[in-house]
C-alpha cells in the first residue's frame, strides 16, 4: 500500500493506526508524517494498492472496534482521504504532517515537518515505498515515494523514537534486512535499539523501530501487550 488520499482506510492503515493508538494509550505522544504524494490515475499499475479493504467487510477481529468502524466508513466510501482519518478522533495527543511531498522541494518540506513534530515522543514516517533505494534519487520524479535515511535520523537526533514504514522487496531476507542495519552505521542512530513489526496480510510490509533508550522499556512493554491480543493475527515482532 502507499500513502495517498485514494488509499486511506486500507489494511495498511489498520495495522499502522492500531499500533499508534496502542502506543498513545500507553502514554506516548505521537507524530505522524504521512509522506503524502499525489493520487495515482485509475488506469495506473499501482492503482490497486489501496484495494485491500476486504477486512472491512467482515466483523472486527481485533480489540480495536472503534478503529475498524472508522476505517469501514472511510475505506469503503468514495471519499477516501488522509484528512478524514485525521478528523476521525482516533487520537488525543497526536500531531500530523500532511503537506504534499514534492521531490524538488523536499528539504524545505522536511525541515518544516521536523519543527512541527519535534516535541512528540514517537514519530511515524509513512512513505509510499519505504526507505530510499540506490536506484532512485530522493530529488527525482519518484523520489517522493521514499523516506531518506537522513530524514529518519534527523527525527531520532531530535530525541524522538522513530518508526518507518518499509515495503518488503523481493530480495533474500538477509539482503533485505541490510536496509535496516544501515542505521547502525549512522552517527545519529548507531546506538538506537531496533526491532521491526511485520504485517503479512495481502502484501508484506514492515514497521522499523528506532527506539530511544529512555523509551525502550515502556515502549517494548506496550508493543508486547499489543501483540498479546488478536492483533497477533496481523503483526509479528522481530528483533534486530
Amino acid at each position: 500500500r502507499v500513502m495517498k488520499n485514494q488509499y486511506a482506510g486500507d489494511v495498511g492503515d489498520y495495522t499502522k493506526l492500531g499500533v499508534l493508538r496502542g502506543l498513545e494509550k500507553a502514554g506516548f505522544s505521537i507524530g505522524l508524517n504521512w509522506y503524502l504524494t499525489p493520487d495515482e490515475p485509475e488506469h495506473s499499475k499501482t492503482f490497486t494498492d489501496g484495494k485491500h479493504t476486504k477486512f472491512l467487510e467482515c466483523d472486527c477481529d481485533t480489540p480495536d472496534k472503534n478503529l475498524h468502524c472508522v476505517l469501514k466508513k472511510i475505506g469503503l466510501s468514495k471519499n477516501r482521504s488522509v484528512a478524514r482519518l485525521e478528523r476521525a478522533n482516533l487520537f488525543e495527543n497526536t500531531l500530523f504532517w500532511n503537506k504534499m511531498l514534492e521531490s524538488k522541494s523536499r528539504d524545505k518540506w522536511h525541515l518544516k515537518a521536523l519543527k512541527k513534530l519535534s516535541k512528540q515522543d514517537v514519530i511515524f514516517l509513512d512513505p509510499d515505498n519505504g526507505l530510499e533505494v540506490k536506484s532512485t534519487n530522493p530529488y527525482s520524479k519518484n523520489g517522493n515515494k521514499y523516506a531518506t535515511y537522513q530524514e529518519a535520523a534527523d527525527y531520532y537526533a531530535q530525541g524522538s523514537t522513530v518508526i518507518i514504514y518499509n515495503h518488503r522487496d523481493r530480495k533474500p531476507e538477509n539482503e533485505y534486512l541490510k536496509r535496516f542495519y544501515r542505521f547502525k552505521d549512522m552517527e545519529e542512530t548507531k546506538n538506537a535499539k531496533m526491532f521491526y513489526l511485520r504485517a503479512s496480510r495481502y502484501s508484506v510490509r514492515d514497521y522499523l523501530f528506532l527506539v530511544q533508550e529512555r523509551h525502550f522499556s515502556g515502549l517494548e512493554m506496550a508493543i508486547d501487550n499489543f501483540l498479546a491480543t488478536e492483533w497477533c493475527r496481523y503483526l509479528k515482532k522481530y528483533l534486530l
